[in-house]
């Protein structure tokens, strides 16, 4: 058995994670649940025994053997140096992800990375992981050439505060105002029954950060610098679930009989069987898999597909994730 360390458990990746802990009866020793600030003795569960909250790196971090961070980026680097030494850190704030040396790993797509000496791995983006797992296996039959994705992201994604702000906003228009912008807001415009075109800052060529992240780790992660991907995410005025329109080109021809058998046999993917369903925000929060619907031939690209691809991402976007990283390694 391991002895593992969740930071950051308020957080709401931190609170989903020692959910799928429980869940799926990880096999743990010794646990150790951390919370910044001063947590006051608070305890939480965790398998129905109480953890008291902790604040201080050094009295575990020579006892642990998987460290899960769901802190934010600045906490993360701080926190890593405490444990890479000794335990697989396992970074869910994506901190480190563009870090040379330190592996995104997606364990369907490339988990024998753990089969080399890491003791740092990272998450990658939650789009980048609802996506790669259903492009990954189309990419290994068919070759994907041209990658275009609108991406609609749920406000989780920026942790409580972006849902609070959310809820505040909704709370307006539920009583016909007009939305009073709230001082240090998460989001640069009105989020309640908006969208945003822009998840991230600004960076070169008019893309956003996350928009230029996505195109590098599909590119990274399908090991090829080939595929002409272009990318647009905005912020949408939903909590939880996050949706991707996609239309993709591939070298050679895709016949939905055959691509649909893909799917189907695809690990944590969920293909809708008819035309007229489809997954969305609210039928997947909760839920493990990653759910394609609208698969259709696509009339641009060549030996194209469009598709329609929703996922909770807390789950399989982050905390079922880097879980099932942590499942992985050796007893």
């Amino acid at each position: 058995m391991k002895n593992i360390a969740v930071l950051g458990v308020r957080n709401m990746i931190g609170s989903e994670l020692i959910k799928i802990l429980e869940q799926r009866d990880f096999p743990a020793g010794e646990v150790y649940f951390t919370a910044p600030g001063d947590t006051g003795g608070e305890e939480t569960f965790f398998k129905d025994k109480e953890v008291r909250l902790q604040n201080n790196y050094d009295a575990f971090a020579d006892n642990v053997d998987i460290v899960f961070c769901c802190l934010d980026r600045v906490q993360a680097r701080s926190a890593a140096s405490k444990f890479k030494k000794k335990a697989l850190f396992i970074d869910c704030a994506r901190a480190f992800s563009s870090t040379p040396g330190v592996p995104c790993v997606i364990p369907e797509i490339n988990g024998e990375v753990l089969m080399q000496q890491h003791n740092l791995v990272t998450n990658p983006w939650s789009m980048t992981i609802q996506l790669l797992m259903v492009l990954h296996p189309l990419h290994v039959n068919f070759q994907l050439k041209h990658l275009h994705v609108v991406g609609l992201a749920a406000v989780s994604d920026l942790d409580w505060d972006a849902v609070d702000e959310l809820s505040y906003e909704y709370e307006y228009l539920a009583t016909g105002l007009n939305i009073e912008k709230c001082e240090g807001s998460v989001f640069p415009h009105t989020i309640g029954g908006n969208l945003i075109p822009q998840v991230g800052d600004f960076a070169r060529q008019g893309d956003t950060e996350e928009e230029a992240v996505l195109a590098k780790e599909v590119s990274m992660m399908l090991g090829t610098a080939d595929i002409k991907i272009s990318a647009t995410m905005v912020w949408a005025p939903v909590r939880r679930g996050h949706c991707l329109a996609v239309s993709a080109g591939f070298e050679r021809k895709t016949p939905l009989v055959e691509v649909r058998d893909i799917l189907k046999k695809a690990p944590g993917v969920t293909i809708v069987k008819h035309d007229d369903e489809y997954p969305m925000p609210e039928s997947v929060v909760g839920k493990d898999e990653v759910f394609v619907g609208r698969l259709r031939a696509d009339k641009v690209f060549d030996n194209g597909l469009s598709m329609w691809i929703a996922c909770d991402n807390l789950r399989k976007g982050s905390a079922l994730n880097a879980v099932q990283i942590a499942e992985l390694l050796p007893a």
